[in-house]
């Protein structure tokens, strides 16, 4: 199709995936699919033999399991400039193809038997589902699905920016902020926060739910990202950008009260934005306060306010 790039998908043959029980092979790395606390249609994958090192080391453990990092695995396969992290897949700079690194399982996995059992009025026919059946099943290494609410909202706000339907993002602003609370687990937490870990209430929740309900991580940014706000571009040097959810929700807060010409809502915006950084409120990492630092400088500058944008900014050099 005229204007789409070209997607690749490489099937990595010296690894297999198996759906149950591992058949142990003497030349070939082994893992098994950990459906538990994952959505229908994903898996967690689990070492239980490797053969090179290669695959050990992209890795990490886990309660004592071992589990394929999409993060590092993808990481190996961009390994200088000329490729960029896309989702799931490895890009070129300059757009024209995705290709993605992928694994085997020879058999047809018992979590699409659904699929298999459907009606057969509809496409595809009987042989076509055999014929797909005896491929087996591809699994590409794609990330965290289960990633804190927080991030996901402000990212459907910033969609919502870029398309200029401001008042519905301000709806969902008003909504993320108020899960941005004290008790929430984030970057570099205070010893408060990790002895409210310890309370048993917390520590009977599995893992997906704490990173939903618990969590609020960084809102990332990269490259020819097409969601980025034009006030927020990145500079030439840089590949990506992250910003704490706190500071970032007060800035679009700012920005779609900004275009709506609400002049007394700007100021309490900022005046919000100050407060959050000043109180490092969910943002203890020197590189996130220094990227709060410049998004204030960034609404300081729209608001015309020249003198304190550069207050700002010099804060957020200090803190780099």
């Amino acid at each position: 199709m005229r204007g789409s790039d070209l997607d690749i998908m490489f099937v990595n043959r010296d690894k297999e995936v198996y759906d149950v029980k591992p058949c142990l092979h003497q030349h070939k790395s082994c893992l098994s699919m950990d459906t538990e606390d994952v959505k229908p249609g994903f898996t967690q994958l689990r070492l239980d033999y490797f053969v090179d090192q290669f695959l050990f080391e992209n890795c990490e453990q886990f309660a004592n399991k071992i589990y394929l990092s999409s993060k590092l695995w993808k990481q190996h396969f961009s390994f200088n400039n000329k490729f960029i992290i896309h989702g799931p897949c490895i890009s070129d700079r300059n757009g024209l193809f995705d290709f993605a690194k992928c694994l085997h399982c020879k058999t047809w996995v018992f979590a699409a038997r659904h699929w298999i059992a459907r009606s057969n009025n509809s496409w595809p026919s009987y042989d076509v589902k055999q014929s797909i059946m005896r491929q087996g099943v591809l699994f590409v290494p794609i990330g965290n699905i289960y990633h804190d609410a927080v991030s996901g909202w402000l990212m459907l706000v910033t969609f919502f920016y870029k398309t200029k339907q401001y008042a519905k993002a301000l709806r969902i602003i008003m909504y993320s902020l108020s899960k941005c609370t004290f008790d929430k687990l984030h970057r570099c937490m205070s010893d408060i926060n990790h002895q409210w870990l310890k309370l048993k209430s917390v520590q009977n929740m599995c893992i997906v739910r704490l990173w939903k309900l618990l969590l609020v991580d960084t809102i990332n940014f990269y490259e020819y990202s097409h969601l980025l706000p034009d006030e927020l571009l990145l500079r030439k040097e840089d590949t990506h950008v992250s910003f704490p959810c706190s500071a970032y929700a007060y800035v679009l807060k700012f920005l779609c009260h900004y275009h709506l010409n609400n002049g007394r809502q700007c100021q309490a915006d900022l005046d919000d934005l100050r407060l959050v950084i000043e109180e490092h409120y969910l943002m203890a990492d020197l590189r996130m306060i220094a990227s709060a630092y410049y998004l204030l400088g960034i609404a300081l500058q729209i608001a015309g306010d020249a003198e304190s944008a550069q207050r700002a900014f010099l804060l957020a050099t200090k803190n780099t």
